[in-house]
């Protein structure tokens, strides 16, 4: 069984490389970056190195003196000539002459769990030897929970140090159009199992069946362990977390019912769901007429782990014994309707966009989902000022002329539930493909398929 890697060139991240510059221009003497492990922080740091005095750092888990030792050989190589220091304050006392320079840590959680006072003496550096340098200092970690606890909390010693943070996120669904084409349906399988992780993206050419069965439902793949390897890293009680994100990816969104599921109290579960809503991973949602809904539910927010947790986990010990057959039977069966949930993701993307270029009958502020008991609207986009709102369906599949108007004509219907009296309302659907488009448009209502992704980023209308 063989598993193709796709090396790519280094694509996007036009926004963040932006962020990055204007922090370099306007001399930030501190500066943090970080995300989850494989979103693309270490490519990012060196496009942004690229051109610039500077010196990258990657910190190992083998000590403060050897990590010391190791960037006194990196000082040694950038002014070719050999230096020792005896602490990492020496260091940047001897940089201080060097001019503009750019110092790049990355992986910085590794000296922070050999030696917790590398906190304290980096505060030092910032607020007293750099003071008149021209050194910007990046810091960079994938441990998120740590970054955020040991950097940027209120309790750490270098709170309010750094001038600029960036957390570096996945690519969004239309940003893999650079790196794979605009074969949209293929995007979408390959957005439903990678989530827009480069690391991800780069196992992956077509999408097809054979190859998400390669490199999830074999031991030896690297898909196959690295949700779990992930929060190992991240967390103290791995299992427990696993066993809240399989509940939610196999549909049990309320707390009732993934506490049931996991065989817990609710009320023990609150904590869980607060450190993996910190993490990315997990949302909890309220519908988006109610600002102040107790009762939310929980979303799998992190489409690697959904369908991880979704086809790989519950199956994980037969994979592991090389009986992977029925795990491939349950993908096999199941995906096209996991990707429904992906679509609405992706069609909620497109709308904000759609709304950026001003494709709509009116600009909206806000936008999410509607339900009341056992009715549900996917998507509604809200202007409370104008008090105007566009309710939309989304549906993974061609729909004719005499279906999608029956989905219109429904939708219309759960719009009187919702309320919104004396709001102007306006209807959509969103699909895979729609016969008969036009008529159905020439009747004010508003319809995309993929055919209109494909012309989102052109001058032609939606």
């Amino acid at each position: 069984m063989f598993i193709i890697i796709m090396i790519r060139k280094f694509v996007n991240r036009k926004r963040e490389l932006k962020v990055l510059e204007r922090a370099w221009e306007e001399g930030f003497r501190l500066f943090v970056v970080y995300g989850r492990r494989r979103v693309g922080k270490t490519a990012l740091l060196r496009k942004f190195l690229e051109n610039k005095r500077g010196i990258y750092f990657l910190c190992s888990q083998r000590g403060y003196e050897k990590d010391l030792k190791r960037f006194s050989q990196e000082i040694s190589s950038f002014i070719g000539a050999p230096v020792r220091f005896e602490s990492f304050k020496d260091a940047f006392k001897f940089l201080r002459g060097q001019g503009k320079l750019l110092v790049i840590f990355d992986e910085f959680p590794y000296l922070i769990e050999a030696d917790k006072g590398v906190i304290s003496e980096f505060q030092e550096i910032v607020d007293i030897v750099l003071e008149g340098s021209e050194i910007t200092i990046i810091l960079c970690g994938s441990s998120v929970g740590m970054m955020e606890r040991e950097i940027l909390s209120y309790k750490s010693p270098l709170y309010g140090r750094a001038s600029g943070v960036l957390k570096v996120k996945p690519f969004r669904f239309f940003d893999m159009v650079e790196w794979f084409g605009k074969d949209f349906e293929r995007l979408l399988r390959l957005y439903g199992v990678t989530w827009g992780i480069p690391k991800y993206m780069e196992f992956f050419k077509t999408g097809s069946d054979d190859e998400i069965i390669n490199n999830f439902f074999n031991p030896s793949a690297f898909l196959f362990n690295e949700a779990r390897l992930l929060l190992m890293e991240e967390l103290r009680n791995p299992t427990r977390y696993m066993q809240i994100i399989e509940a939610i990816a196999m549909g049990k969104t309320r707390l009732n019912e993934i506490a049931q599921y996991v065989g817990i109290e609710a009320k023990d579960l609150s904590t869980y769901l607060r450190v993996l809503s910190n993490l990315g991973i997990v949302r909890r949602e309220v519908p988006i007429t109610e600002r102040k809904a107790k009762r939310g539910i929980y979303v799998i927010e992190d489409e690697y782990f959904r369908f991880y947790h979704r086809f790989v986990s519950p199956h994980y010990e037969e994979i592991d014994s090389l009986n992977p057959e029925p795990a491939i039977r349950d993908f096999l069966r199941n995906f096209n309707t996991y990707l429904g949930k992906t679509f609405e993701k992706v069609a909620r993307e497109f709308l904000i966009e759609v709304n950026k270029h001003g494709g709509l009958p009116f600009k909206f502020m806000e936008i999410g989902k509607w339900w009341q008991r056992s009715e549900e609207i996917d998507l509604l986009a809200l202007n409370r000022g104008e008090k105007k709102v566009l309710l939309v369906e989304v549906k993974w599949k061609e729909l004719g002329e005499k279906e999608a108007r029956g989905v219109l004509k429904d939708l219309e219907r759960k719009g009187e539930l919702v309320g919104l009296e004396n709001w102007q309302k306006y209807y959509g659907l969103i699909a895979k493909g729609i016969k008969c488009k036009e008529l159905l448009k020439s009747e004010g209502w508003l319809l995309w398929d993929l055919k209109d992704f494909e012309n989102l980023n052109s001058n032609k209308k939606l």
